[in-house]
């Protein structure tokens, strides 16, 4: 088949939005290669590869305080026109995640979602509904499973309350100002369809925007897994997102809350998340800008162990910090990035350090890469 398709070539004229979508400030390839698929249309082909150098301190045991890693190494292959389209992404990838251990993208991928975490169809009858299905990504949060589709390198600690990638259908339909989505999928990658999730956007210019997204488990379900943790994959949550963008300065506050059941097999008590974060980027020119991040998350209940462990111990609470300078010159990026993790009112073998005693984390990393 492929030897009878047309041989790839730039587009000249502006391709169609692209996906997966990005924060900023990286972009994909304004001339992405394409080819002519019979019977379909066009198709466009991007990628990124990317590596990363990494180093924290009071690293967990079995976990090298310094590392050098890929970061990113996708192909994505899309048709993102007409009534039929779809969009699959296959290679290795590493989700950094604020006060969590690292593992090698090698690893990461074999534990989390494969070397094809996305791959959806999507039928778009008319311009303003469509209905997508297979392997997608969450509805819930403000931050992105990949590296290179956030401002920031490492997700924060809000990203670790939520799910990323789900199985299932999501309907899509916009009217006006208002947008709206729905979705039942398998919530933190469970194999059991029973997460129900919707979000409405209200764009009231482009330059102000208010979304609000919450999900959560229909029915309990214990599977734990690296990727399926048990007590978030029964929790209900709720978002409050809104954008802002006044010349050069975007700002994102960002609320969050969750609910944890009580799981009887497991002898768990409720409990619950209250969260904000406020994600900010001053862009200097089109090459140079540098994204900021603030975080507090605080859970519920007293420091006994009827109670989940959401964060580094029942009750505990953390704050963070994070800053990425962001160079980018043609298809290449370059961004350093430092970050502080502060954790209060832990239980002790639950936070940083060999032993689990110390309370902050701090980190340094850089990424380099290409988008194509």
């Amino acid at each position: 088949m492929l030897a009878a398709w047309p041989a790839l070539a730039q587009e000249a004229t502006a391709p169609p939005a692209l996906s997966p979508a990005l924060a900023g400030p990286l972009s994909y390839n304004s001339t992405p290669l394409n080819f002519e698929m019979p019977g379909l249309g066009k198709v466009y082909v991007t990628g990124i590869g990317s590596g990363l150098l990494g180093t924290q301190s009071n690293t967990t045991p079995g976990v090298s305080s310094s590392f050098a890693d890929v970061s990113n190494a996708s192909v994505i292959l899309q048709k993102p026109e007409g009534v039929f389209q779809f969009l699959v992404q296959a290679g290795l990838y590493n989700q950094q995640t604020l006060g969590t251990a690292t593992l090698r993208a090698e690893d990461y991928t074999k534990n989390t979602y494969g070397p094809l975490p996305l791959a959806w169809i999507k039928l778009a009858p008319s311009a303003n509904f469509n209905v997508q299905a297979g392997l997608l990504p969450t509805m819930i949060g403000l931050e992105a499973p990949f590296t290179f589709q956030n401002m920031n390198i490492d997700r924060g600690v809000l990203w670790g309350q939520e799910n990323v990638m789900t199985r299932g259908i999501q309907a899509n339909f916009t009217t006006g100002k208002l947008a709206l989505s729905a979705s039942l999928t398998d919530g933190f990658w469970s194999g059991k369809f029973n997460w129900l999730s919707a979000a409405a956007t209200v764009t009231f210019d482009p330059n102000n925007i208010l979304t609000v997204v919450g999900g959560g488990a229909l029915s309990t379900n214990y599977k734990s897994t690296f990727a399926t943790p048990v007590n978030q994959n029964n929790s209900t949550i709720l978002n409050v997102i809104y954008t802002h963008i006044s010349g050069p300065f975007l700002f994102q506050p960002y609320f969050q809350y969750t609910h944890v059941p009580r799981l009887p097999l497991l002898g768990t008590n409720s409990t619950e998340t209250w969260s904000g974060a406020l994600l900010a980027r001053y862009t200097f020119n089109e090459h140079f800008a540098i994204p900021v991040r603030f975080e507090y998350a605080d859970s519920t209940g007293p420091q006994i162990n009827t109670n989940p462990s959401l964060f580094y111990g029942p009750g505990s609470n953390v704050f963070t910090f994070t800053i990425t300078p962001t160079y980018t010159f043609n298809r290449f990026f370059i961004r350093p990035e430092f970050s502080v993790v502060k954790a209060g009112d832990v239980t002790p073998g639950f936070a940083f350090g060999q032993d689990g005693t110390a309370t902050s984390q701090v980190r340094g990393r850089l990424e380099i890469g290409v988008m194509f």
